[in-house]
């Protein structure tokens, strides 16, 4: 898949399908909206095509509510790229933008500087100052401007609508578990290892801190079976607490992780944090000696967990992959295009 910074087309020469919407955690949802452009170019000989905004539009029109992303804008594109996508517009959203109309959306954006052939949304979607624009108005103009329009229907999963906002408080219940259902593979965050209090080598075990940073959606508070990736070709299961330290008396949010069987040196290196289930809530236990056997327990039943249930994880993760691998392309047997590695 091509990255595009901006509308620039000029090296699509095949008729273009795209999708649209704000494809925040490419969850299975955005994923039907995707593969409905990806099938479309494949029947027509064309190219299939994505529109990001960046910022995510919401931070920009709610400056009021604090936001939190489920996937960040270059994880977005990895994740959409497995979908076999051939190009990833990413366009800056500004107050310009913001103000842009419905119809001058559609003729200035999508005809005039992408040159659409077809579109692809799904049902909720809109657009345009105010969100005013519909399915129902991109079907009015493309049977006037000659684009096809495709609506796929809401995704849902054990009567769960599924979207942005049904995942993200399946994380703050810390239900990874269902939200990994959703999401169609294993919520993950990355980021670089930084320098904790030092309790956890000189009292407990070891720990990789990773800044929460701002912006971004966590699994609520608690202790989780991780998988943690980048430190080689290998990857390594992990104990994560999520929050605070109430033992301790420190109250700042930690992302504090101990991985298992893994000795060598963390500090400055990039991480990848794979969420598979949470293991307890965080408890507030009357001294580090207590602390310490309890963890213990959490990593003995981490690893009994990581042999019984986790054993083929390496599927799945380094670099992210679907846990339900998708059905080919129409019309690609015989080049073997598939919507996955």
């Amino acid at each position: 898949m091509k990255i595009i910074d901006g509308l620039d087309n000029r090296s699509i020469k095949s008729p273009l399908f795209l999708a649209l919407g704000n494809f925040d955690g490419v969850h299975r949802g955005h994923q039907a909206v995707i593969r409905s452009a990806v099938r479309q170019a494949r029947d027509r000989e064309g190219s299939s095509a994505a529109l990001l905004f960046d910022p995510h539009p919401a931070v920009l029109l709610r400056p009021q509510k604090q936001f939190c992303l489920l996937t960040e804008i270059d994880d977005r594109a990895a994740l959409m790229g497995r979908l076999g996508l051939d190009y990833l517009f990413v366009e800056p959203f500004t107050p310009a933008t913001a103000a842009t109309t419905a119809d001058n959306f559609i003729r200035e954006i999508l005809l005039k500087r992408i040159k659409i052939d077809g579109l692809s949304i799904g049902l909720d979607y809109s657009f345009g100052r105010g969100g005013t624009g519909t399915g129902e108005l991109l079907r009015q103009q493309g049977d006037k401007w000659g684009f096809s329009v495709t609506v796929s229907p809401m995704e849902e999963d054990g009567g769960t609508v599924i979207s942005s906002s049904a995942i993200k408080k399946l994380l703050e219940e810390g239900a990874v578990d269902r939200a990994a259902a959703l999401l169609n593979y294993y919520f993950f965050r990355r980021g670089k290892v930084v320098s904790g209090r030092g309790r956890g080598k000189k009292m407990l075990f070891p720990t990789a801190n990773l800044d929460p940073g701002t912006g971004l959606a966590w699994p609520g508070s608690g202790v989780y079976l991780t998988v943690v990736g980048g430190l080689g070709e290998q990857i390594y299961f992990g104990v994560t607490n999520v929050g605070v330290k109430p033992t301790f008396g420190d109250r700042a949010l930690s992302i504090e992780t101990y991985i298992i069987d893994f000795g060598g040196e963390i500090y400055g290196r990039e991480i990848t944090l794979y969420f598979l289930e949470r293991l307890r809530d965080t408890e507030n236990f009357p001294s580090p000696a207590h602390l310490r056997s309890q963890i213990e327990k959490d990593i003995a039943r981490s690893r009994r967990l990581a042999l019984s249930r986790f054993g083929n994880i390496g599927d799945f993760v380094e670099p992210v992959r679907l846990i339900n691998p998708l059905s080919p392309a129409p019309g690609a047997a015989g080049d073997q295009f598939y919507f996955y590695d």
